[in-house]
C-alpha cells in the first residue's frame, strides 16, 4: 500500500506559511519548488532522505510524517478526495496550553459561540 503524504505536506507548509520554494530552501534539498508541488499532488514520491528532511524540517520523525499521512487518509475515507484535509490547529494549540489557560480558551470559545447565536 503506497502512503500518499502530500496533504499532509501541504497542510504543515501552509501552516508554517512557507512557499513551496522556501521549504526547499530551509530544508536543504536539491531540488526545485515544482518538485514540492509535484509531491504534494501525487505526481513524485520522495525517496528516504528527503523524507527525513522534511520530518526534521518540521520537527517530527519520519515515522510521525507516515503515521499522520495514513491518518489524513483514513479520515479522508481512503482515497476517494471528497472530504477537505483537516486541520487540527485548534486542537494542537489547545493541548499546548496549560490547565488554566485551556480553562480560559474554552470560556472564550464559549463566549465567541452564544455571541454568533444571537446574531
Amino acid at each position: 500500500m503506497a502512503i500518499e503524504i502530500g496533504r499532509t505536506l501541504r497542510r504543515r507548509r501552509e501552516w508554517a506559511r512557507l512557499t513551496q520554494q522556501e521549504l526547499v530552501d530551509h530544508t536543504g534539498m536539491d531540488r526545485s519548488a515544482s518538485y514540492i508541488s509535484a509531491l504534494e499532488t501525487g505526481r513524485s514520491s520522495p525517496t528516504l532522505e528527503e523524507l527525513e528532511r522534511l520530518a526534521r524540517y518540521f520537527r517530527i520523525t519520519v515515522i510521525d510524517l507516515l503515521q499522520e499521512a495514513m491518518d489524513e487518509a483514513s479520515r479522508r475515507g481512503g482515497d476517494s478526495g471528497e472530504a477537505p484535509p483537516v486541520d487540527d490547529r485548534v486542537e494542537r494549540l489547545f493541548t499546548a496550553l496549560d490547565e488554566g489557560d485551556q480553562a480560559m480558551a474554552l470560556e472564550f470559545l464559549e463566549l465567541l459561540a452564544r455571541h454568533r447565536k444571537r446574531r
